[in-house]
């Protein structure tokens, strides 16, 4: 038989078919329960005992359903396909809590075989006419359903079941009222969300001023307000506060220089007499972790106020000045009400943002509690108590998501249209004298604190000890890079790249395909999905890290501990950045194009890759670079899921942090700063800055 009598042959035998015979092909060669060391690092007799046939497991109701599918006794009843759907839903559904009750671990081959499940499913379901009887996005919309339903609502409800029900089973209802008014919650979460408003609100401020200051007082500062609002996206978690205790903290440069100044000996006290000044250690704390939010979130509201700003039609203020109102009346009466929306958006954004930082509270707390620091602490040391760690992770939850939906659901429904599509004309009006007095020092003061803190941080790095010995050394980077591929950081940098480069890709493929499904179609579910979906914007980093230790260190799912689980927090916990940009492309992607293709007998999945993703391009890219950006920077998320084997960078950097080792710390930060910045200028140069920023 040539090559094409069987390509020929294959694609006559119906879909359903082909999936039975590939899940039986996949239930003998493959391994069905889950390997503790993974296929490639067990060993021969490890391998062989995990074999679906070598055993009595859920594997044979895989069997039974695959062999009554070739058989197919209801081929003739009027509602076969109906059946179809029912059988193989019903089969996916019994593996996974057949699994869960013998705590057996499902491996390739169960995976292998409940996708296949999935996929007569969704076959049967476009039979039946869902979706027009398109049996692609069918398929997409059921396996997104389905990833959604394991990887986010799941691990979030298991959070839920771990505050009443115990290790045993054993059914508390009283245990969420008993943890969460246990010693110290009640300052913890009072902690967190004072710290949250109080960041909102000095994000926001200082976002609006250098928003103002960029569009409407100068725009010489434009370039360096692109790189002011890309220094955040780029820099790892713990490295602001690092720089923060280089200036501030106890063996820093204030310190260090006050007590030359006002210190025994000081300058201006005179040789031996006692100064009054002495080193303190006032950067910890509340103060700390303020200034260092502030740091990290102000960039991030100004990118949300700016467009605002440059978007304000100016006719709109010539309007107020022509009935003769000031300056001060109408940026008052007019510009700040339609900036409004921004600002909410913006303060919101500040509040989650806050809420959900773990690394800025982890180096600069001290003895200030937050939620994101006591999940943390409440399961890594001797504590190991995980109903203490959800019912902190429920409290965190609850205000990330209120905050959430305040933002989508309050801003979303009111209008400050002030673009229609006509033509307009005029200029900006002059800013009122004080707002410019203001936005100036405020934005030239803060670039230069940021440029300060930016310059610790390079320099950090060329030192023997900071605040202790100044001396010029590259010890730190030959320590870090130069003892081999092996070594210091070059495992874990390597490992990064690695998982980043893989779920940049998919993170982006997915956001975008829920992005179409959502906004092009509609079927049962629609809303659940969009919602799902989009949360996972809102929910904290440190929340996903438990919910995932524990969904899925028991059976059915036990991934904890390998590449896997990483790979799938990124892409999870990315993936609005993919449906944001998708939808942004989307709406100004006219729908007549893909009914054009449709129309001509083009199928759906063509339609998709000759029509839309062409035009879906530069979100896409996007979209891999963005989430690329935050894989490599993440900390949050995975601090409670990697292991030695696979340590990433952030976790490196986190342990130099912890023993006190800053240079290296500094220095490994550093380079993860240039490698982003590399990245996204070379993006930049062979896609194109607009193509970047539409999204």
């Amino acid at each position: 038989m040539n090559k094409t009598s069987a390509t020929r042959l294959l694609s006559s035998i119906d879909p359903r078919t082909k999936w039975v015979l590939f899940g039986l092909l996949a239930w003998i060669i493959i391994p069905w329960k889950g390997l503790e060391y993974g296929i490639f690092e067990s060993t021969g007799s490890e391998i062989f005992n995990a074999y679906a046939w070598k055993s009595i497991n859920t594997s044979l109701i895989s069997l039974a359903v695959f062999l009554l599918f070739l058989l197919r006794p209801w081929k003739a009843h009027a509602k076969a396909d109906l059946i179809d759907a029912a059988v193989s839903l019903t089969s996916f559904i019994l593996i996974l809590f057949g699994a869960a009750l013998l705590n057996e671990s499902l491996g390739y081959s169960a995976a292998i075989q409940l996708t296949f499940f999935l996929l007569i499913f969704s076959l049967a379901l476009a039979r039946m006419g869902f979706i027009q009887g398109d049996p692609f996005m069918t398929t997409a919309i059921v396996m997104i359903m389905a990833s959604i339903a394991v990887f986010v609502l799941f691990p979030i409800s298991t959070i839920f079941s771990k505050v009443v029900f115990l290790e045993d089973g054993t059914f508390t209802p009283m245990a969420f009222y008993e943890n969460i008014t246990s010693f110290g919650v009640g300052r913890t979460l009072k902690n967190s969300l004072m710290l949250a408003i109080a960041v909102g609100m000095s994000s926001t401020f200082l976002g609006l001023c250098f928003s103002l200051f960029t569009v409407r007082i100068t725009k010489r500062f434009k370039g360096l307000a692109r790189l002011f609002s890309m220094l955040p996206i780029v820099t790892p978690p713990f490295v602001i506060g690092l720089s923060l205790i280089l200036i501030f903290g106890r063996n820093g440069t204030i310190n260090d220089g006050l007590l030359a100044l006002f210190g025994n000996d000081g300058l201006f006290i005179g040789t031996g007499n006692e100064g009054w000044f002495h080193r303190s250690a006032y950067i910890y704390g509340f103060w700390g972790v303020f200034l260092a939010q502030t740091l990290s979130f102000t960039p991030i509201c100004f990118m949300l106020l700016v467009g605002m700003v440059s978007t304000i039609n100016p006719a709109v203020e010539e309007a107020s000045v022509t009935m003769r109102a000031s300056n001060s009346q109408t940026f008052y009466y007019v510009t700040l009400p339609l900036l409004r929306p921004g600002i909410a958006n913006a303060f919101l954004l500040a509040v989650i943002s806050s809420l959900a930082d773990f690394g800025n509270p982890m180096v600069l707390g001290g003895d200030y509690d937050v939620l994101a620091t006591e999940i943390y602490f409440s399961i890594v040391g001797a504590q190991l108590d995980y109903a203490r760690a959800s019912t902190l992770g429920i409290l965190l939850l609850s205000f990330s998501l209120l905050a959430f939906i305040i933002q989508r659901q309050w801003i979303g429904k009111k209008s400050y249209v002030t673009v229609t599509g006509k033509g307009s004309g005029g200029y900006f009006q002059p800013v009122p004298a004080w707002v410019r007095r203001i936005a100036t020092s405020v934005s030239l003061s803060w670039m230069l604190f940021t440029a300060i803190l930016y310059g610790s941080i390079l320099l950090g790095g060329f030192v023997v000890n900071w605040g202790a010995d100044y001396t010029p050394t590259l010890a730190h980077y030959e320590e870090l890079w130069a003892r081999g591929m092996g070594y210091g950081a070059w495992p874990s940098y390597i490992t990064t790249l690695k998982f980043a480069a893989v779920g940049a890709p998919l993170t982006a493929l997915m956001g975008l395909m829920i992005a179409y499904v959502t906004t092009r179609k509609r079927f049962i579910g629609r809303g659940v999905v969009d919602f799902s979906a989009m949360i996972s914007f809102a929910i904290p980093g440190t929340v996903i890290g438990i919910s995932y230790v524990l969904a899925f260190n028991t059976a059915p799912i036990l991934i904890n501990g390998t590449a896997i689980i990483i790979i799938i927090s990124f892409i999870f916990k990315n993936m609005p950045v993919g449906i944001r940009s998708g939808i942004s492309a989307l709406s100004q992607i006219d729908k007549s194009l893909e009914e054009a293709s449709l129309t001509q007998r083009a199928s759906s999945i063509r339609t998709i890759f000759t029509i839309v993703l062409p035009l879906l391009r530069p979100a896409m890219i996007s979209a891999i670079v963005f989430s690329f950006v935050k894989s490599m920077t993440t900390v949050s998320a995975i601090i409670f899921l990697v292991t030695a084997d696979t340590q990433v960078a952030t976790t490196y950097i986190m342990g130099r942090v912890e023993d006190g080792d800053y240079g290296q710390a500094v220095s490994y930060g550093s380079v993860l700063i240039v490698t982003m910045l590399i990245v996204i200028v070379l993006v930049e140069k062979f896609i194109g800055r607009s193509r970047i920023e539409r999204a």
